[in-house]
């Protein structure tokens, strides 16, 4: 069922080139389309890049050779017939601790394997989609997902490019993403939100963290938090309709916030804004 091609690194290198050898660990897989990746690390940073190619290729870096055993104890997997790629950096039996986002934040070796765990990079079809489970590494995501699901205890999240699905859980990681055509879904305890492009349905919970969002289509959206800041921008031309409160915290608009204004009911944007100390903002995109 799982078929691989591994490149030999460790051959044709001589002097600095040897030393790279030590460090990477490289496969590449055929596809027939789009796919599904799944990643699951403690440390390691993780870049997801997506592009025409109908090509997997998966790298594996350390920062010194004398952590190049964990190269080797990496599992990569990936099921032709599914067009599915599995990749863990640490054994099986050492991931008992991330079964769910609570025990990742919970236990504490997960944060002292310091720099040591392999970083991870993958090239992959666009329209694939990916899930991503980290305790403290950072993940970002480069071109066109199908839907992207990200859990991480302390690592930022970055999504450059547009996505249709998103679905984040954070402890403290900062969440940075560009448009969202369908949804976001993002539940943080002390990261900052930032999406430049909300979509269709937006759900934000958040404890301390602020929140900002641009919102360019009709959209239902969501958030609720304790002590964070919300600010929502909106394009021109979409009417607005606002159920904001505040137990301590300002609210405040530079537009109509009761969707009156005339226009049609399907170029309107909903907006749900719950705090108990952070101000609510509502502004119209320059």
């Amino acid at each position: 069922m799982f078929s691989s091609t591994t490149s030999d690194k460790s051959s044709g290198y001589r002097g600095g080139d040897a030393v790279t050898a030590k460090l990477e660990r490289h496969e590449v897989f055929e596809t027939s389309g789009p796919g599904t990746v799944r990643v699951t690390t403690a440390s390691g940073d993780v870049t997801i890049g997506a592009s025409e190619s109908n090509v997997i290729e998966v790298t594996l870096s350390v920062k010194d050779p004398s952590f190049q055993r964990m190269l080797d104890e990496a599992v990569i997997e990936f099921d032709r017939q599914k067009n599915s790629l599995v990749v863990r950096t640490r054994t099986h039996e050492n991931f008992n601790a991330m079964r769910g986002f609570k025990a990742a934040i919970r236990r504490s070796p997960w944060f002292e394997f310091g720099g040591s765990d392999p970083d991870v990079h993958i090239a992959l079809p666009e329209g694939s989609s990916v899930e991503v489970m980290t305790a403290s590494g950072d993940t970002e995501i480069i071109g066109g997902l199908a839907k992207a699901t990200v859990t991480s205890a302390s690592g930022n999240v970055s999504v450059a490019d547009e996505v249709g699905v998103l679905e984040m859980k954070t402890a403290s990681g900062d969440v940075t993403t560009a448009t969202v055509r369908e949804s976001l879904t993002c539940h943080s305890a002390s990261g900052n939100v930032r999406c430049d492009g909300a979509g269709t349905i937006t759900k934000i919970r958040t404890a301390s963290g602020s929140v900002r969002l641009s919102v360019e289509v009709p959209s239902d959206i969501s958030v609720r938090t304790v002590s964070g800041n919300v600010a929502v921008s909106v394009a021109r031309g979409l009417e607005v309709d606002v159920d904001a409160t505040s137990i301590s915290g300002r609210l405040s608009s530079t537009m109509p916030l009761d969707g009156t204004t005339g226009g049609s009911p399907q170029d309107a944007v909903s907006i749900s804004a719950k705090t108990v100390s952070g101000d609510v903002k509502v502004s119209s995109a320059s």
